[in-house]
C-alpha cells in the first residue's frame, strides 16, 4: 500500500519527509493561479515526482478518468551503473508518467487529442493541459511540458455526505510514525472525509500523509490521504483529509463507500417518517 517509509507507495502517502529537496520546498512557496514561468514550474512537478504523488488523467477521447504517478528516467552513470534521474524535470524538457490505471488509458492516449492532469503538491491541487510525445520501449508516457499550470488551494469541492454516529463505519489511521489509531467520520465525499479518534486524540500535522484502512457494510478498502486541516467541533478535534486516490480501483471503491453513506442516510429519513 501506499505510504510506506521505503517511498514505494503508489498513492499521494509518506509525504512530506526530511529528506525532501530545496527544490521541493520552494514549490509550497509560489503563488496561486495560472503559472507559466518554467522557474515556478518545474519545482512543482519535482515535488509530484519525488513524493510519488498520484496523477488522474483525464483523455479527450474517454468518459472515465485513469491513473499513474510521475517517473523518474533510468540512465547509466559514469561508472556503468543505472540510476534515476530527474535532470529532465529540472530541465523542463518534457513530462514522464507512469503507465496508465485501466490499462486501456495506454491505448487511448495514442489518439486522445486533449491530455489533461489533475494532481497535488504539498498546499495546492494542480491541473495543466499536454500533448504525447511518445511512448516508450519501457512503455513509460512521454508527454510535452505544459504551457502553463494551474495552482488553486486544495479543496474538497464534491458534495459532502453526513455520516451519522451510529452508522457501522470505522477506520484505522497510521500516523506518519507508524502509529495506529481507530477513527470515525463526520462526513465524507469522493473527494475526502472529515474524522475524528475514537480514543485519545492524536498528534498530527497538517499536510502530513495518512493511511487509511475504512471498514463499512460496504466492503474493506484501503486508501492514502493528506491531512489539510483540523478544527474543533462539540468539544472533539476534528481532522479533514484529502483523499490520494493512485488507481481505479480505489476511485471505485471510495465511490462506493459514499454511495453507502447516502443510501444510509435516505433510509433513515424514510424511517423517521414512517
Amino acid at each position: 500500500m501506499a505510504g510506506s517509509d521505503g517511498g514505494t507507495d503508489k498513492g499521494f502517502f509518506g509525504l512530506f519527509k526530511k529528506k525532501a529537496s530545496e527544490s521541493s520546498t520552494a514549490a509550497t512557496l509560489v503563488r496561486e493561479g495560472l503559472l507559466n514561468n518554467p522557474s515556478e514550474m518545474i519545482p512543482l512537478f519535482v515535488t509530484v515526482l519525488e513524493e510519488k504523488y498520484p496523477v488522474r488523467v483525464s483523455l479527450s477521447n474517454a468518459t472515465s478518468p485513469y491513473y499513474s504517478h510521475f517517473e523518474w528516467e533510468l540512465m547509466e552513470d559514469e561508472m556503468g551503473q543505472v540510476v534515476q534521474s530527474k535532470n529532465y524535470l529540472e530541465k523542463g524538457q518534457y513530462l514522464l508518467l507512469a503507465a496508465l490505471d485501466p490499462p486501456i488509458g495506454n491505448l487511448k492516449i495514442r489518439s486522445a487529442t486533449e491530455i489533461r492532469m489533475e494532481f497535488a503538491s504539498k498546499y495546492h491541487l494542480l491541473e495543466c493541459e499536454t500533448t504525447l510525445d511518445l511512448i516508450t520501449p519501457a512503455r513509460k508516457i512521454c508527454l510535452a511540458f505544459p504551457k502553463n499550470l494551474h495552482q488553486k488551494p486544495q479543496q474538497r469541492s464534491a458534495v459532502r455526505v453526513p455520516v451519522e454516529r451510529n452508522l457501522p463505519v470505522v477506520a484505522s489511521v497510521v500516523r506518519p510514525s507508524g502509529i495506529v489509531f481507530e477513527a470515525k467520520f463526520r462526513d465524507i465525499s469522493t473527494g475526502g472525509v472529515s474524522f475524528f479518534a475514537t480514543g485519545a486524540t492524536p498528534r498530527i500535522a497538517d499536510q502530513s500523509r495518512v493511511e487509511m484502512t475504512i471498514t463499512s457494510p460496504a466492503g474493506k478498502m484501503e486508501v492514502d490521504a493528506v491531512i489539510v486541516g483540523s478544527y474543533s467541533k462539540d468539544g472533539e478535534q476534528v481532522f479533514r483529509a484529502q483523499f490520494l486516490l493512485d488507481s481505479h480501483q480505489t476511485a471505485h471503491n471510495v465511490n462506493a463507500l459514499v454511495a453507502f453513506v447516502q443510501r444510509s442516510n435516505i433510509q433513515r429519513r424514510k424511517d423517521l417518517l414512517q
